[in-house]
């Protein structure tokens, strides 16, 4: 593997940042409000100590399989067919979940600023951008997220610190007004966002050095913080009730923003934080849709990339109500996410442990044929 082909992990981890943040800060926030109402920043704590957990799993598989392509290494260590099996169906969901990324964006945006424009144009000339820069390397990616992320976070800090005149935290209480069951149930929500650091193992062949326990905690914090920080502005700014009829908390937020008397309607910078948030996780999910196949010939990857990008573009031209995609986001999308890759995770786990056994036999064979002789 070329030197100039890999990445760091503190690159990778602004990659995430943008790529899996979007999903945290847009997808999840409203769905997870609406399930937990005022105890829905409990389910985020929950959420982040199964992750933690679920981290040793994957500390453990990138152990046995770094630094190779963990498809490859199946390929070897397994089967052919066992890694195709497995390979195909986590690639079309990478594009899945591009295609929902871009269903929102293009949702949101006609419906705010830009009512009159084709929905084929928004669609078409995002999908364009996003599939030249999948085509180039993700050195480019990773050096284009970090100069658009720094806008991003900048912007997230000061629309938190512009509103801290508006946040009533007596709102967050009384906590479990309603018991545990509301925080259960929206548990689901932040696992599947958070579940995506699953790509740790996807990319481990392009980050140089090991990946290590203490990159993923940081990882998961950040990402849970993501999600906590705007989830309990909404509710303290809003109120549960108020932030639960809310399409995106999170960017309604901008909307009270107000510097002095004469400063406001400075919501327009939502509008970069959306788009270059959905640029970068579209992106990210393109990529990784091609390093899930392990092609190592570049013209079947680019036909690849070309046809991935075709489906995302006929998946978005499909005709679905907003009321209906958003109770498919709700009760398939996000359980169906968390639940792939959880058992992804556990088969990879399975398959790490049955070689390690395989191979300690064999070790303790030879040792004990090397001390008869």
């Amino acid at each position: 593997m070329k030197r100039y082909d890999t990445i760091s992990i503190v690159q990778i981890s602004f990659l995430f940042m943008t790529a899996i943040g979007l999903k945290n800060h847009v997808t999840v926030i409203p769905h997870l409000v609406a399930a937990g109402k005022r105890d829905a920043w409990i389910s985020v704590l929950f959420a982040l100590v199964c992750i933690l957990i679920w981290g040793f799993l994957i500390k453990y598989i990138h152990k046995a399989t770094a630094p190779d392509n963990i498809f490859e290494w199946i390929e070897k260590q397994i089967n052919k067919k066992v890694k195709w099996f497995i390979s195909i169906p986590c690639s079309l969901l990478c594009v899945f979940l591009g295609a929902v990324t871009l269903k929102e964006m293009v949702s949101w945006t006609s419906v705010t600023y830009l009512p009159f424009t084709p929905i084929f144009f928004l669609i078409a000339s995002l999908v364009g951008l996003c599939l030249f820069l999948a085509l180039t390397s993700l050195q480019t990616i990773v050096t284009v997220n970090t100069l658009v992320l720094i806008a991003i976070v900048v912007f997230g800090f000061f629309v938190a610190f512009a509103n801290l005149q508006f946040k009533d935290y007596s709102l967050l209480k009384p906590i479990l007004e309603h018991g545990f069951r509301p925080v259960i149930e929206g548990t689901i929500f932040p696992l599947s966002g958070l579940v995506e650091l699953i790509a740790f193992l996807f990319l481990q062949h392009k980050v140089h050095g090991k990946i290590t326990y203490k990159a993923f905690l940081i990882n998961a914090l950040i990402l849970s913080w993501l999600i906590f920080g705007p989830l309990t502005g909404s509710i303290i700014e809003f109120g549960p009730m108020e932030a639960a009829r809310q399409k995106y908390p999170a960017f309604e937020e901008w909307g009270i923003v107000t510097l002095g008397r004469f400063i406001e309607h400075v919501d327009f910078l939502s509008i970069y934080q959306w788009i270059t948030g959905a640029l970068i996780r579209i992106t990210f999910f393109l990529f990784v849709s091609i390093e899930v196949l392990a092609l190592k010939d570049n013209r079947k990857r680019k036909v690849v990339l070309l046809i991935y990008a075709l489906i995302i573009i006929i998946l978005n031209l499909l005709p679905m109500s907003e009321f209906l995609f958003y109770r498919f986001i709700k009760q398939i999308m996000m359980p169906a996410t968390f639940g792939f890759f959880l058992f992804l995770s556990i088969l990879l786990g399975l398959f790490v442990f049955i070689k390690n056994r395989t191979k300690r036999r064999l070790n303790y064979v030879q040792d004990q044929e090397e001390t008869t002789t």
